[in-house]
């Protein structure tokens, strides 16, 4: 049995999920970087043969640690950060890409957005797919669109068989300019009405595309769950089928990423029903050849 760790890191913010094989064995928040260098380093030293799978926010290709200790990547601040941490300590993993460098993307998809969606909606879909096969799903029918709400705004991507083959990447409500003087309610109420029609014109989009009706749901939002969630199922609720993402228990909310990390840190490393679905969602036999689709 192996140590894996799956770090989601944003800036100034990190969250860690320490795991042996796929059993969860803590989970760690960390804003300072002080005390996230000392826990790195004692975790290092309890399991020298730990293997990690790392997912940042900005766009970055598939790579081995030792790859990126090499190429460091460039341009992202957050990339910069976690590679100050992380490579000193000589550790085995790998830096997971974000969606656009996945071979299952087509070229002409990433010419029409600067982004498709980032690493850490990569381990929200591996940690879904796994429980999905746990429950003896087939590949077929892991056919879904995949939306996370946010406080007004979302992520959105798109799965055919288990595998990412679009995305819109993250929207955001913009600042309306006469509405900074009205009273909250207003102000909430031309938020939403926003949101419902921007992801009514994507999810249209969507569809005359893809075909797809079913919808995964991961509510983030920091308003009560039932009334983002709640309000966007309702609207829909005529057009698209909708099913709950396995969220973790609530003092474990926003760890999912975490989670998929180390899930795919340990697919990347051992066989099983881990690494069919990491070799699912990487289109790849071979971690190390992922890249090779990008040529």
């Amino acid at each position: 049995m192996g140590v894996y760790m799956g770090i989601d890191c944003l800036p100034a913010d990190w969250r860690i999920c320490l795991a042996q094989d796929e059993t969860p064995l803590e989970w760690k928040h960390f804003q300072d970087d002080g005390v996230l260098q000392t826990y790195l380093q004692q975790a290092c030293f309890r399991y020298p043969d730990i293997s990690i799978a790392v997912a940042t926010s900005g766009e970055n290709r598939f790579m081995s640690l030792a790859q990126w200790r090499d190429e460091p990547v460039m341009g992202e601040q957050i990339c910069e950060d976690a590679a100050s941490f992380l490579l000193p300590l000589s550790l085995q993993g790998h830096l997971l890409p974000s969606v656009q460098y996945l071979p299952t993307i087509a070229a002409h998809k990433r010419a029409m957005r600067p982004s498709l969606g980032s690493a850490a909606s990569i381990c929200h879909i591996a940690y879904l797919l796994y429980q999905m096969r746990m429950q003896d799903a087939p590949w077929l029918e892991l056919t879904f669109y995949y939306l996370e709400l946010l406080d007004n705004a979302y992520r959105l991507v798109v799965l055919q068989h288990g595998q990412l083959v679009d995305g819109s990447g993250e929207w955001k409500v913009l600042p309306v300019a006469d509405c900074r003087e009205v009273d909250s309610q207003k102000r909430k109420d031309v938020e939403r009405q926003a949101l419902l029609e921007q992801l009514t014109r994507e999810l249209a989009a969507m569809m005359a595309i893809h075909h797809i009706e079913d919808i995964v749901v991961l509510d983030h939002t920091t308003q009560p769950a039932a009334l983002r969630k709640e309000v966007i199922i309702d609207h829909f609720a005529d057009r698209y089928r909708f099913f709950h993402y396995p969220q973790l228990e609530t003092e474990l909310a926003d760890f999912e990423a975490a989670q998929g990390a180390a899930l795919c840190a340990y697919g990347l490393s051992r066989p099983g029903l881990a690494a069919e679905v990491v070799r699912q969602l990487f289109a790849t036999t071979n971690a190390e050849h992922l890249n090779d689709h990008r040529q």
